[in-house]
C-alpha cells in the first residue's frame, strides 16, 4: 500500500506512522543512523522508548543534538560516533528490533558503501523480530537539501538492495519541502527481517572484528 503527503512537517509523520505497524515494545532496541540532525530520535524519546542508539559519522553532530536534550532523555541513549562504510562500535553491539535511517544510505553512491552498509545491517538487525525503516530520494529532477551527491532509489531499487532477507510490509511517499521551496519527493519503506536467513545470523560473531 501507498500514501502520499506533502507537507514540510510530513517525513516524521510518515516515519512514525510506519513506527506504529512494527508495534515494539517502549523498551526495544532502536537505532537511528546519522542522529546528529535527526528530529526522529527526539519523536522517540517524546513517546516514551528507552533502549535508543543514536550513531553518528560526526562526534560534534551528537554533541550538538545531546546538548539539546534533558538529562533524563540522555540517559535513555546511547551515543556512538561510527562509520557504517567502515563500522566498529556498532558491531560489538547486541542485536537490534529497528533499524531507522533517513540520513546516510542516500549518501553512498558506491557499489562498496552500500554493501558495507547492508553488512553492518544483516549484522544488527535480529532475524524474525527486527525492523528496518528507511527513508530515501526518489528519482527524478529535484534539487538535493545538500551540498553532497545523493543517491535516489525506486522502491524496486530498496527491496533489491536489502535481499531476499528482508519483506517489504509497508511504504509511504511523501514530499519534503526545502527552505528554499523547493519539493524534493521521497519514499519511507519498513521491512520486517524473515526468521530464516540466507547466512547464519552473526556467524562470525566470535571472530576478532
Amino acid at each position: 500500500m501507498s500514501s502520499s503527503a506533502k507537507s514540510p512537517l510530513c517525513v516524521n509523520q510518515e516515519a512514525l506512522s510506519l513506527l506504529v505497524l512494527t508495534d515494539l515494545p517502549l523498551e526495544a532496541p532502536i537505532l537511528d543512523l546519522g542522529a546528529g540532525i535527526s528530529t526522529f530520535l527526539d519523536a522517540l524519546l517524546i513517546q516514551g522508548y528507552t533502549n535508543l542508539i543514536a550513531a553518528d559519522v560526526s562526534a560534534a553532530a551528537l554533541d550538538a543534538h545531546r546538548r539539546q536534550l534533558s538529562a533524563k532523555q540522555v540517559e535513555h541513549v546511547l551515543w556512538l560516533v561510527d562509520d557504517v562504510t567502515h563500522a566498529d562500535e556498532l558491531r560489538t553491539l547486541s542485536p537490534i528490533l529497528l533499524w531507522h535511517d533517513r540520513a546516510m544510505l542516500p549518501l553512498l553512491c558506491l557499489p562498496q558503501q552500500q554493501r558495507a552498509y547492508c553488512e553492518v545491517l544483516d549484522h544488527m538487525v535480529e532475524p524474525g523480530k527486527g525492523w528496518v525503516l528507511l527513508s530515501v530520494d526518489l528519482p527524478g529532477e529535484q534539487a538535493s537539501p545538500g551540498d553532497l551527491p545523493r543517491q535516489p532509489y525506486t522502491l524496486a531499487d530498496l527491496v533489491a538492495l536489502l535481499g531476499s532477507d528482508y519483506v517489504l510490509h509497508e511504504q509511504r511517499e511523501y514530499v519534503q519541502e526545502l527552505a528554499n521551496g523547493v519539493q524534493l519527493p521521497g519514499i519511507y519503506a519498513l521491512f520486517r527481517r524473515r526468521e530464516q536467513t540466507s547466512k547464519p545470523f552473526r556467524q562470525s560473531a566470535s571472530s576478532p572484528s
